[in-house]
Formats: C-alpha cells, sequence, structure tokens
C-alpha cells in the first residue's frame, strides 16, 4: 500500500508536465490506451473469453465507464491546467467523506454523529486550501474553477466505485476492465470530434515518442498496478487499514510541489492537515467501531 500511495502522489505532477506538451484529451487517450490494454490482457488471462460478456448490462457498463474514467479521467487532468496537483490530491483523498455525504443524500444513509463532525472538519480543511487563506484570492482568478473540476471529476469516481455493487457477479477485474473500455472510447470518441474543430490537438509522433516514457509510466504504476496492489492491501490489512495509508496521498504530493519549488502556502498547508486529520480520526473510529462488532 505505501507503494501505492508513491504511485498516485507521482501522477498529476507528472501529468502536470506532459500536459505543457499534450492536452488533456489526447492525453487521456494515450494513457487509458496503455492501462486498459493491460487489464484487457489480464482479464483474458484470468477469466477467458467469459469474462468479456456484458450480459445484457451494456448500458449500465457505458454509464459507469462514462463517469469513472471519461469524466474523472478529463476533468480532473483538464484541471491541473487551473490548479496545483496538491489542490487535486486533497479533494480526491476526501472521497470516504464525499461517499458518505453522497449516501445521506441519495439514500438517506445518515452517518454517524462522528462521521459527520469529521466531514465538517474535511470541508473547511478544503476550503483553507481552496481561498489559501484569502476568499477574494479564490474568486479573483484562483484555482477556484480548477478545483470545482476536480471535485466534479471525483463525483464521477463516485458514481464508478459505488456502481460496482450493482455487478455482484462479475469480479473486480472484469467490472473495472469493461468500464474502463467503455471510458477510454468515450474518451477518444470527444478527441476525434473536437481535433477538427481545432479544440483539441493531436499530437504528433515525434512528440508522443519524447512524452512515452511518462506517459507509459502513468498508465503502469499509478494506474495498472496501483490498483492491484490496492486490493492486495485491502485482502491482508482490511479496507479500514489500508484507506488510512492511502491518506498518505496529498503528503507525498505536497512534498514533490515543494521539491519543485511550488511551496504551499501556510494556509494550504494548515488545511491539509485538517482535511487528512479528518480523515485518520474518521478511519480510526470506524476502527473502534468495527472492533466493538
Amino acid at each position: 500500500m505505501v507503494a501505492a500511495v508513491l504511485f498516485w502522489g507521482t501522477q498529476f505532477p507528472l501529468s502536470q508536465v506532459i500536459m505543457r506538451h499534450i492536452d488533456q484529451y489526447w492525453f487521456g487517450v494515450l494513457r487509458y490506451s496503455i492501462g486498459v490494454s493491460l487489464f484487457i490482457i489480464t482479464l483474458w488471462w484470468r477469466e477467458g473469453r467469459g469474462g468479456f460478456a456484458l450480459e445484457g448490462r451494456g448500458a449500465a457498463v457505458a454509464l459507469h465507464g462514462i463517469c469513472g474514467f471519461t469524466g474523472f479521467g478529463l476533468l480532473v487532468f483538464w484541471s491541473l491546467y487551473y490548479t496545483t496537483p496538491a489542490h487535486a490530491s486533497i479533494i480526491m483523498s476526501m472521497q470516504p467523506m464525499l461517499i458518505a455525504f453522497w449516501l445521506w443524500i441519495s439514500r438517506g444513509q445518515r452517518p454517524r454523529p462522528h462521521t459527520l463532525a469529521c466531514i465538517a472538519a474535511a470541508f473547511a480543511g478544503l476550503a483553507l486550501i481552496i481561498t489559501r487563506g484569502d476568499l477574494s484570492h479564490a474568486l479573483g482568478g484562483g484555482s477556484l474553477v480548477g478545483d470545482a473540476m476536480v471535485f466534479a471529476g471525483a463525483i464521477g469516481w463516485i458514481v464508478y466505485t459505488l456502481g460496482a455493487a450493482k455487478f455482484p457477479r462479475w469480479s473486480p477485474l472484469r467490472y473495472t476492465t469493461l468500464t474502463c473500455v467503455a471510458g477510454t472510447a468515450g474518451i477518444f470518441a470527444i478527441a476525434a470530434f473536437l481535433t477538427p474543430l481545432g479544440l483539441a490537438r493531436l499530437p504528433t509522433s515525434a512528440l508522443v515518442w519524447d512524452q512515452l516514457p511518462a506517459i507509459t509510466y502513468i498508465a503502469v504504476f499509478p494506474f495498472y498496478i496501483a490498483i492491484f496492489l490496492f486490493g492486495i492491501a485491502v485482502a491482508r490489512l482490511g479496507a479500514v487499514n489500508t484507506l488510512l495509508i492511502g491518506n498518505g496521498v496529498p503528503l507525498v504530493v505536497f512534498v514533490i510541489d515543494a521539491l519543485r519549488g511550488q511551496m504551499p502556502r501556510p494556509a494550504e498547508w494548515a488545511g491539509a492537515i485538517l482535511v487528512i486529520g479528518a480523515l485518520v480520526v474518521s478511519n480510526l473510529l470506524d476502527r473502534r467501531d468495527l472492533s466493538r462488532v
């Protein structure tokens, strides 16, 4: 899980560098094409031809693939033109809180009191990060637009994550692979449509070759390998312990940003500590409640 955290922590800073040369549309096509190819090979090896049967669930697969890969894959990485990797990682780390909030709104499953308190603390920390301690900064050309894009992408990933429960007879590998195929096709369709209009820029072969090592790293390690490492960690440590370690991703990103000369402001550090602290406290209290069952 520590290896997965380190891989995920490098993803946003490196992607920001790549997108100085390749726009978010074709970067998404290239990144996911490599990753989904690995998942397809793995699914064929593990489950054979039957693993690719849609069983009449094609529309549902497409919907969750578009939310989890097309929407998330475009919005979150597109946001890096407007916000920092540190902001993106913090917002994405709040997904356990967002899922609890989402279930409360959509299904009436009211969170426990300590979860509600942690959600409030996490959102207060997020407000500090977005505004950097100055509301006028966020409203006057700050990172608010990019942060909102990350938030929308996180909602898409939540829809995708919760959607796995609708496929109880499918393995996690099968669900991930088939939805990723649908999501990658969605990104390719958008890129193909926008390129003739001049809104997306098809990269030259020389440019792709130049950026291929970095793109391959992101497709293989933070995407393909980290997902398997996460699954192994959940099996051996349990979901609660695994998510506790996963809270270290924003810290990795903050350190990388600092080494790149993008030193976060004190308000951003304070907000990050508040968000991560809320996640850790919620996690520890959940563990306590589980131990009493």
